[in-house]
């Protein structure tokens, strides 16, 4: 009986001398071994939802977003992925002032993961306030398409297409 103890008590010790050696480097971890990533905020079905733009198909769009903090990898490829396989992606060129890329409303995203219609490969489209139109939030597609189809705003759409998961908490 005292001889099975020790063998098992010699078990748990080398057990976990293994797991303590394999994740000694993350025990003491420093900040220059930790990566962060800027996450930007932007809007779907009308509540705010947290991105994380990782490449992109167009090598201006990569090296402005690359100025918000972290490097976007120029990803040409993209470019060839089929329009059914992509969400909807807009932002705005004028109108509310606010934290969006241009220094107007946040973007808008048109789905969640889960949903039928979700993508990580978003589609940029730019949207631009008609003149003599008073500009509103928008904060959904459905809102947007909306306002297209009554004449308040311009959809310009771009051949980028930039891989930018949703982060869901």
């Amino acid at each position: 009986m005292i001889l099975l103890k020790l063998k098992i008590m010699i078990l748990v010790f080398f057990a976990i001398f293994f797991v303590m050696s394999a994740n000694f480097k993350y025990l003491f971890a420093t900040p220059s071994d930790i990566n962060s990533f800027n996450l930007s905020k932007g809007y779907v079905h009308g509540k705010i939802a947290l991105f994380l733009a990782t490449d992109s198909s167009d090598n201006q769009t990569s090296v402005s977003i690359e100025s918000s903090g972290h490097k976007i990898n120029y990803a040409p490829l993209l470019s060839a992925i089929s329009y059914s396989s992509l969400q909807q992606g807009y932002d705005f060129l004028n109108g509310i002032k606010g934290e969006g890329s241009f220094g107007f409303q946040l973007p808008v995203s048109s789905a969640l993961p889960g949903e039928k219609n979700y993508s990580p490969l978003v589609h940029l489209n730019f949207i631009k306030w008609n003149e003599n139109v008073i500009p509103r939030l928008l904060v959904s597609s459905e809102e947007i398409e909306q306002a297209y189809l009554i004449g308040e705003i311009q959809i310009i759409r771009t051949n980028t297409i930039i891989n930018s998961p949703v982060m869901v908490k």
